[in-house]
């Protein structure tokens, strides 16, 4: 056990333990999440949220009067209501000053706040230990983190010393750069672990493909993608390169770890049933979807009291199914933003894993991005040295999930361009950005 653990631990125990024993709970219930003990907790832990909120706080107090405490009975909610009326969700009494805030501009650039209070914070904490365990990483283990680094989010030398993290600034992920960050990789002795954007995780795959195709890294314990779906390209390569399976974490800054997959390869997610209630429900309605359907993501945060967050739509879309032994229900698909979905000619929604996992068969693309501009016209943005001798062969290759009737035309690139988040979308459906 490594000396940060040590410490970390200690200052829990002197504590009274509080994030040992989050992890506890954590760990039975994510192991079996429909057993008698599991299920009697997540109730309790339900019914008491549910009261809490309509005594409480005035937006389900004001929604929910004179009506049965049933998750059926509360509204759902969105960012947008959240932002425009956002005292109204504070526990009555609280100071807003007197709580952790977190910000986040999502997929749509404009600002979005909530607040947490300690107990939520604890969980968070809790949450990111275990599943970052089940992913290879623990506690004091040297984690390089990309994604965008800022003033507001930048730590201190101490807190990066300390909790032993390597930030590194997406937006700065030239070929130069990861040519100096891959030689740095190559040095360490000690176990290293990556977390970031997948796109930022594949960007060094490409670099290490184009310049240095044997290249392997050593040491490594685990690799988790945040914030975009991975491609099967970029899971094979990162093995190939880190010698670990990549896991996908499906996360949120307003909630926490929603799911991740497990290291072991494979593509389902592990739901955190232990910390939210999450439900698949109809893209246009608010019914719940057939198990194995897929629909929009509206989740439930057992543990912010401060602000209670019950039957928040996250603007993602999700399939839930079985696991192969019929045991726990598992997110088998976490497709993105709803206004990220794309459509072939016909009306029909097409998958975005339909075109992120047939983009690796060109393998002379250094970037790409798939954009839908209305009913039957779509674009291919790329970014690749030289020319591309495959043009024909591609849109020949998409009109096959796209339509005969399709429109798909090449424009050449030298650049895709990150989003103020940091992350760079590879498809985008522009008819979902035109006003109504």
């Amino acid at each position: 056990m490594n000396f940060r653990k040590i410490i970390f631990y200690i200052n829990d125990a002197i504590r009274g333990g509080i994030i040992s024993k989050h992890l506890e709970d954590i760990d039975c219930i994510v192991k079996a999440p429909f057993s008698v003990s599991s299920k009697s907790k997540t109730e309790h832990r339900k019914n008491e949220l549910f009261h809490h909120a309509v005594n409480n706080v005035a937006f389900y107090r004001n929604n929910l009067a004179d009506k049965k405490l049933t998750l059926d009975s509360f509204p759902i909610i969105n960012k947008n209501i959240i932002r425009n009326s956002i005292d109204e969700f504070i526990t009555d009494g609280v100071d807003k000053n007197s709580l952790f805030r977190l910000v986040t501009s999502g997929s749509t650039g404009t600002p979005f706040s909530v607040f947490q209070d300690f107990k939520k914070k604890s969980r968070n904490t809790a949450d990111t230990i275990y599943f970052g365990k089940l992913a290879g990483f623990e506690i004091g283990i040297q984690l390089n983190y990309l994604k965008i680094w800022t003033n507001v989010n930048k730590k201190t030398n101490i807190q990066a010393w300390l909790e032993n993290i390597e930030p590194i600034d997406v937006t700065q992920l030239s070929d130069h750069e990861i040519q100096k960050l891959v030689s740095k990789f190559k040095k360490y002795s000690t176990p290293i672990a990556f977390l970031g954007y997948s796109s930022a995780l594949e960007s060094i795959c490409n670099f290490l493909e184009r310049n240095e195709p044997n290249s392997q890294i050593k040491n490594v314990t685990g690799i988790i993608a945040t914030s975009e779906g991975i491609s099967q390209y970029a899971k094979a390569a990162l093995f190939d390169f880190f010698g670990k399976h990549p896991v996908s974490r499906y996360s949120n800054v307003e909630n926490g770890i929603l799911a991740q997959q497990l290291s072991d390869g494979s593509d389902t997610f592990i739901i955190n049933w232990a910390s939210y209630n999450i439900e698949i429900l109809e893209i246009d309605t608010n019914n719940a979807v057939s198990i194995g359907e897929s629909g929009r993501i509206v989740i439930t945060d057992y543990f912010n009291y401060a602000m209670p967050i019950i039957r928040y739509d996250t603007g993602d879309i999700g399939t839930v199914d079985w696991d192969k032994n019929k045991e726990k229900l598992v997110l088998t698909k976490v497709e993105g933003r709803k206004m990220d979905m794309v459509f072939n000619t016909s009306g029909n929604l097409v998958s975005s894993f339909t075109i992120t996992n047939n983009m690796w068969l060109y393998d002379e693309i250094k970037q790409y991005q798939f954009l839908q501009l209305d009913k039957t016209n779509y674009l291919f943005k790329l970014n690749l040295k030289g020319k591309f001798q495959r043009e024909e062969e591609l849109i020949s290759e998409f009109k096959k999930y796209f339509g005969i009737d399709a429109i798909i035309k090449v424009e050449y690139v030298d650049e895709i361009p990150l989003l103020n988040s940091g992350k760079r979308k590879k498809v985008i459906n522009v008819m979902n950005l035109a006003p109504k």
